[in-house]
């Protein structure tokens, strides 16, 4: 499943990055680069993913000029559980590991009924791309912002957005990405004055059944720490950490 999951995202990033102003995809040997300069310190949007080692350790400098050219502070590398080559050469160049979000798979024939209760709420099944953004900022603790129009691709129509209305407003969302007959799970964010309420886990539910129902065979996501137990109680299994590390240069 680690294939479909990193297939996926790839997919995911090639349309979300040009979609935002000034965005693009940058392919050279072995090296697809995602540039988001409207949100120049997320390193999420502004990330590398690789095909072998040669790639890697061949193409960092040349990152480095890319995302400097673009205005881009923080970018990143993907690296996969197990790999034991990249690490040492992403510190030796100047990176540090800035977070391992677990990946997760689930086949959606296994997926579990949420836990009873939770706050009632009003299913959004078309909420606009800046709201998402929003909500994603304020659960980050980001300034308003911090994403620029990084999310303006969640307008194509391979996306879809989904967000838990409480008393009208803004309380849960997230968004899912359908490649070949895998549904990929991004951007969850749950206002922080709305959190523990179940909300997420409810909206992930009805996103998962949606898929389900629609014929697709599996969802794929990288949580957070706080979101592995969430995810395992809805029937996803983990596959190891990722690792995303950050370019910890000079400033530009």
């Amino acid at each position: 499943m680690l294939d479909t999951l990193t297939a996926t995202m790839r997919a995911f990033n090639r349309i979300e990055a040009p979609a935002s102003v000034g965005g693009s995809v940058v392919e050279r040997d072995g090296l697809i680069a995602f540039v988001t300069p409207s949100a120049p310190t997320q390193s999420i949007v502004n990330c590398v993913m690789f095909e072998d080692h040669a790639a890697l350790a061949g193409g960092l400098a040349s990152l480095r000029e890319l995302y400097a050219d673009a205005g881009v502070s923080h970018w990143m590398v993907w690296t996969l559980p197990g790999d034991e080559q990249a690490p040492p050469l992403l510190e030796q160049a100047g990176h540090f590991r800035e977070y391992e979000p677990m990946a997760m798979a689930l086949d959606l024939s296994q997926l579990a009924e949420p836990a009873p209760g939770g706050t009632p709420f009003a299913l959004d099944a078309d909420p606009h791309p800046v709201e998402i953004t929003i909500l994603n900022e304020r659960a980050n603790g980001e300034l308003p912002g911090a994403f620029g129009t990084a999310f303006a691709g969640l307008r194509d129509r391979r996306f879809k957005r989904w967000m838990a209305r409480v008393d009208g407003r803004p309380a849960a969302c997230l968004v899912t990405f359908d490649h070949d007959d895998n549904r990929m799970v991004q951007w969850v964010a749950t206002d922080p004055g709305q959190q523990r309420r179940g909300l997420a886990r409810q909206l992930l539910h009805a996103a998962l059944a949606d898929a389900r129902e629609r014929g697709l065979a599996s969802s794929t996501l990288e949580s957070s720490y706080e979101g592995e137990r969430l995810y395992a109680g809805l029937g996803y299994r983990s596959l190891g950490r990722l690792g995303m590390w950050l370019w910890n240069g000079p400033p530009i």
